[in-house]
């Protein structure tokens, strides 16, 4: 409960600095750290629960739909895989409603039986956008993880990984550093139902926090 306290106090910071930043920049601004112009790039760094770093190249398919590709780092593991955006609803410029789903492939892991997985995380998100590109946003998810071997009907390792299925409600804000660099972090809590997920989550602790710096290329 601590380290959720200070999660929550830390947010609390960023949201106070936040407001002082947004009147540095003219109302016409609208920066944005999850979509890109089809045909430019975005490139993302972070770190956070259970991440030691995360690193993103993505690509604007369209003006709503953007890809990208991902690498992760844990203490114990590596993953790779994608992620794929779209925007289902979008009120001028101040709302939109979109839809993200992330694919990681984790290669064979001792503390998983040995087996390579996989985890699957889609998610709605509510955002709001203030005339200063200040954003923030709610929304829920289901996270689903799977051994490689259960997926492909393989033979596999009878004390390997099992996997699970989860819940989780996130919150986040998001605002610029300067005209192609976006701040951002968000807070999810998994859960089994309406309970915090247990020992089975494969995460660690039943909290997922991301701080990081995304780079539009122009």
């Amino acid at each position: 409960m601590k380290s959720i306290k200070l999660i929550m106090a830390a947010i609390s910071f960023i949201t106070g600095l936040s407001g002082t930043l947004q009147s540095q920049y003219p109302d016409q601004i609208q920066r944005d750290h999850v979509f890109v112009p089809g045909g430019n790039w975005l490139v993302t760094a972070a770190t956070g629960i259970p991440y030691l770093g995360v690193a993103e190249l993505a690509y604007g398919v369209s003006d709503r739909i953007t890809i990208g590709a991902l690498y992760g780092l844990t203490p114990n593991v590596e993953g790779y895989g994608i992620r794929a955006r779209t925007i289902l609803y979008q009120h001028l410029d101040n709302f939109r409603i979109y839809f993200c789903v992330p694919v990681i492939y984790y290669p064979k892991t001792k503390e998983l039986g040995g087996e390579p997985w996989f985890l699957t995380r889609p998610n709605i998100n509510f955002e709001w956008v203030t005339d200063s590109s200040f954003r923030y946003k709610f929304g829920g998810s289901i996270i689903a993880a799977a051994s490689q071997p259960s997926l492909f009907a393989s033979e596999r390792n009878e004390e390997g990984f099992k996997g699970g299925t989860w819940n989780a409600i996130h919150g986040g804000i998001s605002f610029p550093l300067s005209e192609t660099i976006m701040f951002q972090t968000e807070l999810s809590a998994v859960l089994n139902g309406f309970t915090l997920a247990g020992k089975d989550w494969v995460g660690g602790p039943p909290v997922i926090l991301v701080i990081g710096v995304s780079y539009t290329i122009k």
